[in-house]
């Protein structure tokens, strides 16, 4: 992955978390700044721990065909709230919603760009 593409996809995750905390109740983003360093520790919280949790989730993924992802994305979220100041979660409520929308505005951007 080129530069360029790294920071283009940073760039989008900032977006997509600034925008979904203008529709999910329960979460804010102080700044756009804040955005961006969320959507940096979010990724790194991803690369990081996604693969684990999966794992040691797999009974859990199986059972729920694949719903459980969701809540393993809400729990990347939210402890991606605890790190970065600037970014407010409420509860695990508005860490499911806030997830669910950031993907979904992440991957229209993606496909609207290419």
């Amino acid at each position: 992955m080129s530069m360029l593409n790294l920071l283009l996809q940073v760039l989008i995750s900032a977006v997509s978390v600034f925008l979904a905390a203008k529709v999910v109740p329960g979460v804010r983003v102080r700044s756009f700044g804040s955005a961006l360093i969320f959507a940096i520790v979010l990724g790194l919280l991803d690369k990081l721990l996604f693969k684990l949790l999966v794992i040691l989730g797999l009974p859990l993924v199986v059972v729920s065909f694949g719903l459980f992802i969701f809540v393993i994305n809400a729990f990347l979220f939210w402890l991606a709230d605890k790190l970065v100041d600037g970014v407010e979660v409420d509860g695990f409520g508005s860490a499911l919603l806030g997830s669910i929308v950031t993907s979904l505005f992440g991957v229209a951007a993606h496909w609207l760009l290419g």
